[in-house]
């Protein structure tokens, strides 16, 4: 019984070392497009071609389909 409760304990105490107040003037790094989890749009017609160039799938990204080398 000791032992969990000092278990608890240690575990609350690394939780709440973890929880900080971010300053207003710090927000501007969180509000970066570099956090962002999804890919761009650039990103993704670059992802896609090279994906469809190399699978040499008909269509593409919506135009005719190539010849495998990557143009269009």
């Amino acid at each position: 019984m000791r032992y969990s409760s000092f278990l608890v304990l240690c575990v609350t105490l690394l939780g709440l070392a973890g929880c900080q107040a971010v300053d207003f003037t710090e927000k501007r790094h969180l509000a970066d497009p570099v956090m962002e989890l999804g890919d761009g749009a650039t990103e993704t017609h670059f992802q896609q071609k090279c994906f469809y160039s190399r699978e040499g799938s008909a269509g593409g990204i919506g135009s005719s389909a190539g010849g495998g080398c990557g143009c269009y």
